[in-house]
């Protein structure tokens, strides 16, 4: 199970650009309120309307929409927190796959 948040840079990047909510969501094709709901998180937009709006801010749809990673779900062991020889480890225990896309 993933702690993963999707997470926004819709606000910052509408006011860069100096567009009202209202002008972000006439350009996108839904409601100022909708627009709303996904700069405070209440609402994960659907891919077409996260394409749509990447489009009109100018930026790549993966840097206006993220996930946050929890702390919960990245374990990270280095070798000081973990100081067994390696033929003190179980020859069994596999590695575990760290993905990072960000």
């Amino acid at each position: 199970m993933s702690n993963d948040i999707l997470k926004n840079r819709v606000k910052e990047l509408r006011s860069r650009l100096e567009m009202r909510q209202a002008d972000l969501a006439r350009e996108v094709g839904v409601t100022r309120q909708t627009i709303l709901a996904i700069e405070k998180g209440r609402l994960n937009p659907s891919i077409n309307i996260a394409l749509k709006a990447a489009r009109v801010l100018r930026e790549p749809v993966d840097y206006v929409f993220y996930l946050d990673h929890s702390a919960e779900d990245v374990i990270v062991e280095t070798l000081s927190d973990a100081p067994k020889k390696r033929d003190q480890l179980d020859e069994t225990a596999k590695p575990a796959s760290v993905w990072d896309f960000a």
